[in-house]
């Protein structure tokens, strides 16, 4: 009996391979971008993923070699088209009903942020985001101000007593484990009315903090994140290891860890959802406008007043994605800013005077906008270091993408279309076309907040939502939170230059940048600490 389930075992996973195998082959040899040009395939099976994670900017390397549009290889050499053209990229972004996330993609967010806003594609989206939108309008960030104002001064003064006790009146701090505490206390606090106490030095870290802790920063994390790509790429591999004790020896076991994690994310969902809900039924039913001014509690206001209301899972699911997505990209933002700065002096010493006009230490977000270098430097950060360096996405359907500029194939034949096969893998560089020297001059790469007195009219041809940038993206998918990003990131900038001055505290080129899509900073001689950015912070004296 034995042999025979065994036997029914290695057949269906033989056929499991085989079809896999055949589908593969038929569609690497009829696809339409046999022709285009791309670096050679190192690896059957790895393609160029390993070039890809050890070099940070090889895909600018190859745009410069191969042009705005080249293949590469995926794993198990699966043909993936990189497109920096800015007319392709305009028409992926709006017809996102077409250009979806990949199903491995989906799989792995949904493994870590659950089946919010960031996963989901179609008329789950579309519902979605309508009835998220109201939270993230400008009255609603205006409201939220000061919050992140309040939390950038306790930061601030946490630094001034790092300093006062340093010896020489100056102190070497890792502002990127600052930044990433602050705002993650903002959109506890902005977001959920939940406390992370991330910045508090006598009190002891939430239990959410702890599971953050647990998933992204934990010994086993990286190992959890190539665990479920692999799954998510091989989908007869996602029912392994699930009854694999929480602390067996074997790495695999580790995938109870991340499910006890996302059991506790969904069970403080559901706390704060209640707790908000009973909130505003206590403000309505005292004839009061509702007081809570927190995302989480727009969005209950919203998804009542709609015809078609979000379940409570639902909105459940958007609480992690929004944790994710409000923390990790805006202090990795707000370090390469401090970093910049630092390497510009006459910057810096700008920038604080301009920011010193202002007689307040607690400005409104009309105060914050009403600076222009602020937003100059703001600008560039986001330009030449995005925070996302790339994305991805699946063609659901056959389509043609219309290209600024054509290509030529193997044979010599230009070609100002593109004809992509359903199914066709598309890397989408931001930071390639954020820092593309056609677009922005042969400086490109150069910080220089100047740039923005006179925008190139070629900017104007980069799809997005925000200043000519492709940060945030464009289209039905750009990212909702990107107006409470830059009032965050304004405020943060504010309350430190003014207190503080900044020195780089690396040698020249020291300073290099992670190869996973958020581009955080790292030490080149000191790979083995993980991300970091260290700068000397002394006091500001006029």
């Amino acid at each position: 009996m034995l042999s025979k389930l065994l036997l029914s075992a290695v057949a269906a996973l033989g056929s499991y391979a085989i079809f896999h195998l055949v589908k593969y082959l038929h569609q690497q040899l009829t696809s339409p971008l046999r022709g285009l040009p791309g670096p050679p395939n190192p690896s059957l099976f790895l393609g160029h993923f390993k070039e890809l994670t050890d070099d940070s900017d090889i895909t600018q390397k190859w745009k410069a070699q191969y042009g705005l549009n080249f293949q590469m290889k995926n794993l198990f050499s699966t043909r993936e088209l990189y497109t920096a053209d800015t007319k392709a990229l305009t028409h992926i972004a709006v017809h996102s009903d077409i250009y979806q996330k990949a199903q491995f993609v989906r799989y792995l967010l949904s493994r870590t942020v659950g089946n919010g806003l960031l996963v989901v594609e179609g008329d789950d989206h579309r519902r979605q985001r309508k009835i998220l939108n109201p939270a993230f309008g400008v009255p609603q960030i205006r409201e939220l101000t000061s919050v992140f104002v309040e939390k950038s001064i306790q930061l601030r003064n946490i630094w001034a007593s790092e300093i006062a006790s340093a010896d020489d009146g100056a102190a070497r701090i890792d502002v990127l484990s600052w930044t990433s505490k602050t705002t993650l206390d903002i959109i506890g606090q902005a977001g959920f009315n939940y406390h992370f106490n991330a910045l508090s030095v006598a009190g002891k870290p939430s239990e959410l903090n702890k599971v953050f802790s647990q998933i992204f920063h934990g010994p086993q994390s990286k190992l959890q994140t190539a665990l479920r790509l692999l799954q998510g790429l091989v989908p007869i591999l996602r029912p392994l290891a699930s009854d694999i004790p929480l602390h067996a020896p074997h790495p695999i076991g580790r995938r109870r860890l991340l499910q006890k994690a996302q059991d506790s994310m969904a069970r403080i969902g559901e706390e704060l959802l209640a707790e908000s809900r009973a909130a505003l039924n206590a403000d309505k039913s005292e004839g009061e406008p509702a007081r809570r001014r927190d995302l989480l509690s727009l969005l209950l206001k919203a998804n009542a007043s709609d015809d078609a209301p979000l379940s409570d899972k639902d909105l459940i699911a958007q609480l992690p994605a929004f944790f994710v997505a409000g923390h990790e990209t805006t202090s990795t933002a707000t370090a390469w800013a401090l970093y910049a700065l630092a390497r510009n002096p006459a910057v810096q010493q700008k920038l604080r005077t301009e920011l010193l006009t202002l007689d307040t230490d607690e400005p409104s977000l009309d105060n914050l906008n009403a600076l222009p270098y602020l937003e100059m430097v703001l600008r560039e950060t986001l330009r030449a270091h995005s925070p996302v360096t790339h994305t991805g996405r699946i063609a659901t359907a056959d389509d043609v993408l219309p290209l600024a500029r054509p290509y030529v194939d193997a044979q010599g034949r230009a070609h100002d279309t593109l004809r992509i096969s359903k199914g066709q893998l598309i890397h989408i560089p931001i930071f390639d076309v954020n820092t593309d020297t056609d677009i922005w001059g042969p400086d490109a790469a150069t910080f220089r907040p100047e740039r923005w007195d006179a925008v190139p009219e070629s900017a104007r041809a980069v799809p997005g939502v925000w200043a000519h940038l492709f940060t945030f993206l464009a289209g039905p998918r750009n990212c909702i939170g990107f107006r409470f990003a830059l009032a965050e990131m304004k405020a943060l900038l504010f309350v430190l230059v003014r207190a503080f001055e900044f020195e780089i505290d690396v040698p020249e080129g020291g300073v290099g940048h992670t190869s996973t899509p958020v581009q955080r900073p790292i030490v080149l001689g000191e790979r083995e600490k993980g991300a970091q950015m260290p700068l000397i912070v002394r006091p500001y004296r006029e």
